[in-house]
């Protein structure tokens, strides 16, 4: 019998096999498609890599003030898919070697839970064998939702994020039904390498989990495309969105519908129900140290329907192996930092400021511009876009949260994460040594603004 048997091999899983090898257990790793899962074969890396070049190319085009010349630009979608190929797949070798250099064994199948034996959980393969171990991590990720609007169905102008990642070329003409990170991740990809993009949402604003003040500052950066929020789809016709907006009947013309309205916990064929585990469609219910409720089964990532980030997957993996090893320790719920990767990137890690208020507590706020910033004004210019927002509880100086709009917002919002998490003091900020010139000296520039 094993120690630890792992269904699901994206950033959850794979990561809670790696820390649970390095520990000593015996591990098995149930994978039934490709070890990554959906952040590496089918979503984060493949959208960064298509990015990449993207920003390169309109870079390029908007040169012209720091003295580049460029004749005959163009861009090559197949050739920036084949780079996206070729990353992927180089990573995608890369945690199947690092895992089993932990000492992991990797299955690829299906799987399904049965009820507990004596000695421990079962698990059936697909090939008719019987694995058991006093331990399972379910790590089955998320699927893309589908809302039910009339005309979905069957219409081969509708796509998913799956279905565009796997274009030949691009279309000329896209409408991205829901602006959460996903759709507005791709729509700024196909903006950025000349197609007419549309964006639809049905609530008031897009990025609806970021700090509104912040909000109006990123949708600046995103030219190119139609942004239509507070807007309800009816149907979808061939290539026409019809939808209503304050009352008026509209309508946005596509080559391809991408449908981004988030994702659903993959909790179909798995054996919950034989297993005695607590789900809804929301998702497996854990605590915070990722324990279901049945003894020795614990869920990570997006399965739970809690933080459907690959990074929060990875920490819920991490905890759920301590767990198993008898250190059980809090996942940080409160304090995930998010980042959508336009250009510039936008990130953001605690409270909003509409958060802090809805919560009854009193709170300070300081907002600076990026281009107070020498480096971001070096490199962007005057009239770039970009700023950032700190939030303090008032009189005590507890750093409650941050969201930054600037170049690579993503690399810098880290530092920022453990100190929310642990409810710092502004003057932990201040007192830091930052290097010049960089942008994130913005984040230390605006902790002296806050008025406490």
């Amino acid at each position: 019998m094993r120690d630890l048997i792992i269904l699901g091999g994206g950033p959850g899983g794979y990561v809670a096999a790696e820390r649970a090898g390095a520990a000593g257990l015996s591990v098995l790793l149930i994978e039934k498609d490709e070890l990554g899962g959906t952040c590496l074969n089918r979503g984060c890396i493949p959208t960064k890599s298509l990015l990449a070049g993207a920003k390169l190319y309109k870079h390029a085009k908007e040169g012209t003030k720091f003295g580049l010349r460029a004749e005959g630009l163009g861009f090559d979608f197949g050739a920036a898919a084949a780079w996206k190929d070729d990353v992927v797949s180089k990573l995608r070798a890369g945690i199947e070697f690092s895992v089993k250099k932990y000492g992991a064994e990797i299955w690829k199948g299906n799987a399904r839970l049965m009820d507990r034996s004596a000695s421990g959980h079962r698990v059936i393969l697909d090939d008719g064998r019987s694995e058991e171990a006093s331990n399972v991590i379910i790590a089955t990720g998320s699927t893309p939702a589908l809302p039910p609007i009339p005309g979905i169905e069957g219409n081969p102008r509708v796509v998913t994020s799956d279905g565009l990642l796997g274009l030949e070329s691009p279309p000329e003409r896209l409408v991205v039904v829901g602006g959460g990170v996903i759709g507005i991740e791709f729509a700024s990809f196909f903006a950025n390498v000349g197609c007419a993009v549309t964006v639809i949402e049905m609530l008031p604003e897009i990025l609806p989990f970021m700090d509104k003040e912040l909000t109006a500052v990123f949708k600046r950066t995103l030219r190119g495309m139609g942004i239509e929020t507070g807007a309800r789809v009816e149907r979808i016709e061939g290539g026409t969105v019809h939808y209503e907006k304050a009352g008026e009947a509209k309508h946005a013309e596509g080559d391809l519908i991408l449908i981004a309205t988030g994702r659903r916990p993959a909790l179909a064929g798995i054996g919950l129900e034989e297993a005695g585990i607590a789900f809804s469609p929301k998702g497996i219910v854990v605590d915070d140290s990722m324990r279901t409720n049945v003894p020795g089964v614990y869920a990570v990532g997006d399965v739970t329907g809690r933080a459907l980030l690959a990074h929060a997957a990875s920490a819920m993996g991490e905890i759920a192996v301590e767990a198993v090893l008898g250190h059980p320790r809090p996942f940080a719920w409160k304090a995930v930092p998010w980042v959508v990767y336009g250009d510039p990137e936008c990130a953001g890690v605690g409270m909003t400021e509409a958060e802090a208020t809805a919560g009854g507590v009193e709170c300070v706020k300081a907002v600076l511009p990026a281009r107070v910033s020498g480096r971001f004004l070096a490199e962007n210019g005057q009239t770039a876009q970009g700023a950032v927002k700190l939030l303090a509880e008032k009189g005590s100086g507890r750093l409650l949260g941050a969201t930054l709009v600037a170049p690579y917002a993503g690399e810098m919002i880290w530092g920022l994460q453990p100190l929310v998490a642990r409810g710092a003091q502004v003057c932990e900020l201040r007192e830091a040594i930052l290097p010049h010139p960089t942008v994130s000296e913005l984040i230390r520039e605006a902790a002296w603004e806050l008025d406490l």
